[in-house]
């Protein structure tokens, strides 16, 4: 009976040890479709941003297609420019985005918003590299116009948060927001399977822990408070590795609609931050 209690201990113990690096074998091989989500049709425009959209092509270094979503403002000509960075699981032109770029046109900033490689209908596979090398094409292009960099403010949100962070903190710019920011995909990860060696496995990390004290410009961080995709200590340690200076608006409404369940703060946040770094007046731009 002993020699078959031991026997069955093993057995187990084998059988625990093949499962869980099966587990880890399918995680690390699956990689990019569980850090990445991207929806494969492009979305229709918006017709209330038909007006003043223009649709720019361009090729990134190696040959691959990129796509440029151009907001303009009719006044004021020297209006300054968000380069907005979207998150996962949307495309360039999803609702959550478009009422973002509305936001930020109503308080009279001129939006450029790169597509994704491999979203919507880009070809390419997601990564790290590909998002922040779509982001660095919006940077040039927008430098490229005679934009100087004091007119430029970069917004990420949720994934596009680490996006950013990796733009500003080699370029510079007016100021940067950041919305539902992580420190990184790796430590969310870690929250997420404390079982699991993730550190040790996953490769695309988009640090921003790592990056966000090389940004030299003003920092707006804005975040939900109930916000259960990413914990609001996220924002927190970003605002403690921060340069100043730096400032973190805490919202309600989760991760996706602050902008909605608390639009009056988030806009009021947006207002005071142009409005300082740009000094950009706050009053509605003929739309």
């Amino acid at each position: 009976m002993r020699r078959f209690v031991r026997w069955s201990l093993r057995g187990a113990l084998v059988a625990a040890v093949l499962a869980y690096l099966t587990v880890v074998a399918y995680l690390m091989a699956n990689e990019v479709s569980l850090v990445f989500v991207p929806p494969r049709t492009a979305s229709p425009i918006p017709s209330s941003l038909a007006p003043h959209l223009t649709q720019v092509t361009r090729t990134f270094p190696g040959g691959a297609t990129g796509r440029l979503w151009v907001l303009d403002q009719a006044s004021p000509a020297n209006a300054p420019w968000a380069i907005f960075l979207h998150g996962n699981g949307a495309t360039v032109g999803s609702a959550v985005n478009v009422e973002r770029y509305e936001h930020l046109r109503a308080l009279g900033l001129r939006v450029v918003a790169p597509e994704y490689p491999g979203y919507g209908d880009l070809p390419g596979t997601p990564s790290e590299d590909g998002l922040v090398s779509a982001a660095r094409d919006a940077y040039a292009w927008l430098r490229a116009q005679g934009v100087p960099p004091a007119r430029i403010v970069i917004y990420g949100w949720s994934l596009g948060s680490g996006v950013a962070t990796a733009l500003a903190s080699e370029v510079e710019e007016g100021g940067v927001i950041l919305e539902g920011a992580f420190t990184g995909v790796d430590d969310r990860a870690a929250e997420l399977y404390p079982w699991l060696p993730i550190r040790l496995m996953i490769a695309t990390r988009f640090a921003s822990r790592d990056r966000i004290a090389r940004i030299g410009s003003p920092l707006l961080l804005l975040h939900a408070q109930d916000d259960t995709v990413i914990p609001y200590a996220h924002g927190e340690r970003l605002l403690s590795l921060a340069r100043a200076p730096k400032t973190l608006v805490t919202l309600t409404g989760g991760h996706i609609h602050p902008n909605r369940a608390d639009k009056a703060r988030y806009e009021a946040a947006l207002r005071a931050f142009v409005g300082t770094t740009l000094g950009l007046a706050t009053t509605a731009p003929d739309r």
